[in-house]
């Protein structure tokens, strides 16, 4: 809090609201599990992370004035501003171009694997950064195939998430 106004700062402000979202994630699959079972669960969080991976992307774009991204310089510089409004600062990454046509973004620290290491349940969980990172790519209007190097249960919280990139 700031003394002299007695406020909220700026980053307290965005420390409660990235809390708040992870926590409803979490909330909100927990619920899907009780009512509905791990599987249904999971499917559903699958699809919602598709589907918001393009609304997070197409949101920072219109927020940007950014029109279509045209070469993989400009995709790396994109990718970093999404990387700093989107991942929690717990999120340990690494994100460089391997070619004109390549780009790689290395978790080494994920905070998804922490917290369903937490649950005891990376025997089961699917992960779903692959899907979202291929509805960025899709937001961003590219010609993209997006791989992962792992999932939950062999990843140990790292990967590797490669775009190959078609350009125009």
């Amino acid at each position: 809090m700031d003394q002299t106004t007695g406020r909220i700062t700026q980053a307290q402000k965005e420390k409660l609201i990235r809390n708040i979202w992870i926590l409803h994630e979490a909330r909100w699959f927990i619920k899907c599990i009780q009512k509905f079972g791990f599987e249904t669960a999971t499917e559903l969080n699958l699809m919602v992370a598709e589907s918001i991976g393009k609304t997070e992307i197409k949101q920072l774009l219109a927020e940007l004035g950014q029109g279509k991204v045209k070469n993989i310089q400009e995709f790396d510089k994109l990718m970093h501003i999404a990387a700093d409004v989107y991942f929690p600062p717990e999120h340990k990454f690494k994100m460089e171009i391997m070619s004109d046509k390549t780009y790689c973004g290395r978790v080494l620290d994920c905070y998804v694997y922490k917290n369903v290491q937490k649950a005891g349940t990376t025997a089961i969980h699917k992960c779903a950064a692959q899907l979202r990172f291929a509805s960025w790519a899709d937001a961003f209007g590219l010609n993209c195939n997006v791989e992962s190097s792992g999932d939950t249960p062999n990843c140990n919280g790292r990967c590797d998430i490669t775009f190959n990139i078609k350009w125009d």
